[in-house]
């Protein structure tokens, strides 16, 4: 049992790397197809590659030195198919009147060797029928497809890291995996019966999307602030001369410019975040917004909102006349206060624009036609 437990536990460990790995990549995708963030959708797919971590790491784990592995004279494969039944049969016996020879029958390495490469693939049928529609001759191929990469992993003694592989290379896992597939794909209506269906999420999605998130605004403006760091960095290496504080500022107030507004003005409100999440800024109406709302929008945004903690900041080290400083502080923090209102408001809907944006007159939209883009 150890040898089951070990691998599970790895996975739990290695899961929230990966997770982490893949957030990005799948925001990505399900904001630009669908506009929006499913709960129900996000657990479904991280759980599946959960799964299938899981799976890979029941099948490498636990690995075994190098050198003990160099010295292995077992049979590299097993290429008699059904040998599993033959084997079942003459290790086991069952007296039908005999119940205690039931529980013993499991207890049978042969048996539960094959029991546990049946379940190992059940989940993956389940998954492919219900999220990912699959039909039973796809899920047949794509469990094979799945067990057969299993196998040749073993074989190849985990891609060549091991001189020979440490285990056996089974053409019966290749059989009963497909089978647990197929099993999966036959029980799927039994626990998708309190599940909705993938079409009935995708509509969900979509109609959720036509409505403009924050963290869907904030994740754009993230993407917009990577590029523009990444701008800066490659500044900085292809010119490490004129790489002081000051030129670095300067490149970084360039790229504000370009990035934010310079293309929204020539690409109708869009920025790179904004189009490839499918979002652009408009006017109250929804049109094409004029250059100098845009202007506007950019200034109190990237001058007045955003930069207020640098600003509170800096007034500790400028020297001035006390009450000023007491003045320009209060204005700074009401600022700031203000603007988390407005933040913890859109957060929770009671209202739709922040103070930038009733000053330009702008607002932002989704530019997501058909759910099957």
């Amino acid at each position: 049992m150890n040898a089951y437990v070990e691998p599970i536990i790895t996975a739990f460990i290695v899961f929230p790397v990966l997770a982490f790995i893949i957030t990005i990549p799948y925001l990505i995708y399900e904001y630009r197809k669908f506009g929006s963030i499913l709960l129900l959708r996000t657990i479904l797919v991280y759980s599946f590659v959960l799964y299938l971590l899981t799976s890979y790491f029941l099948v490498i784990l636990p690995l075994p030195p190098r050198s003990l592995v160099a010295h292995y004279t077992s049979p590299k494969m097993q290429l008699h198919l059904g040998q599993f039944l033959i084997d079942i049969f003459s290790t086991t016996s069952i007296v039908w009147n005999q119940p205690a020879t039931y529980l013993q029958f499991f207890k049978t390495s042969t048996v539960y060797t094959v029991l546990f490469n049946l379940f190992l693939t059940m989940p993956f049928g389940i998954y492919l029928r219900y999220y990912y529609q699959k039909k039973w001759y796809q899920v047949l191929l794509y469990s094979f497809c799945l067990s057969l990469f299993f196998e040749w992993t073993q074989l190849s003694g985990l891609y060549g890291i091991y001189p020979r592989s440490y285990r056996l290379f089974d053409v019966d896992d290749l059989l009963v995996n497909t089978i647990g597939g197929f099993l999966g794909f036959l029980v799927t209506p039994f626990f998708s019966r309190w599940l909705p269906s993938r079409d009935a999420m995708d509509s969900k999605a979509f109609q959720k999307g036509k409505k403009v998130s924050l963290f869907r605004r904030i994740f754009a403006y993230f993407i917009d602030f990577q590029i523009l760091l990444l701008l800066v960095g490659i500044f900085a290496l292809l010119f490490p001369s004129f790489a002081t504080i000051d030129s670095l500022f300067l490149f970084y107030l360039i790229g504000v410019v370009f990035l934010f507004l310079l293309l929204p003005i020539l690409f109708e409100g869009k920025t790179i975040g904004k189009w490839i999440l499918r979002l652009r800024v408009t006017d109250e109406h929804g049109n094409i917004p004029k250059w100098y709302q845009i202007l506007f929008r950019n200034l109190f945004l990237h001058v007045v909102f955003i930069p207020t903690p640098y600003y509170l900041f800096l007034l500790r080290s400028i020297s001035i006349s006390s009450k000023i400083k007491i003045f320009l502080n209060a204005i700074l923090i009401i600022n700031f206060f203000m603007y988390c209102l407005q933040f913890f408001l859109i957060t929770f809907g009671k209202r739709e624009r922040f103070g930038y944006e009733m000053i330009s007159r702008t607002k932002e939209e989704s530019t997501i036609i058909d759910n099957k883009d």
